[in-house]
Formats: structure tokens, C-alpha cells, sequence
């Protein structure tokens, strides 16, 4: 058994080599490269920090858009929002009340009022 399999895998072997190697080259392929910057994470010891570069999101001018943008872009990417189904005003205050209260986003209760004002205008039922 032991001197079929030592003559089978070179066999083996070189027949993948001729099959694939041999083949005709393919086209040269263009790689991608991403001009967009990308984000930069650091640790030093055990703290840890990340860069995140902006978004060119385009969002309506309303009023609080940029509470909306300020805040709610320190934890996340504010295409979010606009993956979200048009939510009552009920709603998108219990969502930004879960984002001060659950996550810890430091958001106070002016700002708040106004961030919400703002979801309802843009995406709001």
C-alpha cells in the first residue's frame, strides 16, 4: 500500500500542475484602492482609542441638525438613520432616551428635545 500512494501523489501532483499551471494566463485585474481615509485605532497600554473620519452624509437643514449630527455621530454612523422606517415621534424619543440612558450617550434633555424634533421632521410618520 505504501509504495502505491508514494508513486499516486506525485502523479497526482504533477497532473493538478499541468491541468492548472499550464493553463493561459488570465487578464490582469486593476486593483482597487480606496481614496476614502480610513479609520485609525491606537492602543497605549490599556487604553485604546479610535479616529473616525467624517462621513459625507447629506442630511436636510433643519432645526437640530446639528445636535442631530454632533451627538448622535460620536457613537455611530448616521447612516442609521436613514436605513430606519419613518417612526412616530414616541418612538424616536425612546430610541434617543436608549441612547442616553442604556449606551450612555451624553446627551441632555434640551438637546434631546431638539435631536428628536429633528428625526421627526426627516423621517418621521
Amino acid at each position: 500500500m505504501k509504495k502505491t500512494t508514494a508513486y499516486l501523489l506525485p502523479l497526482l501532483c504533477s497532473t493538478l500542475l499541468a491541468a492548472y499551471g499550464c493553463r493561459q494566463p488570465s487578464k490582469p485585474t486593476t486593483p482597487t484602492v480606496s481614496t476614502a481615509p480610513q479609520h485609525t485605532f491606537t492602543q497605549n497600554g490599556s487604553v485604546r482609542e479610535m479616529n473616525i473620519w467624517p462621513e459625507n452624509m447629506e442630511f436636510p437643514e433643519r432645526e437640530g441638525k446639528a445636535e442631530f449630527v454632533s451627538y448622535c455621530g460620536i457613537c455611530h454612523s448616521l447612516k442609521y438613520i436613514t436605513a430606519q422606517p419613518a417612526f412616530s415621534r414616541t418612538t424616536w424619543e425612546a430610541e434617543v432616551h436608549k441612547m442616553t440612558e442604556k449606551y450612555g450617550a451624553p446627551i441632555d434633555s434640551a438637546i434631546s428635545h431638539k435631536i428628536v424634533d429633528y428625526l421627526v421632521a426627516i423621517n418621521g410618520e
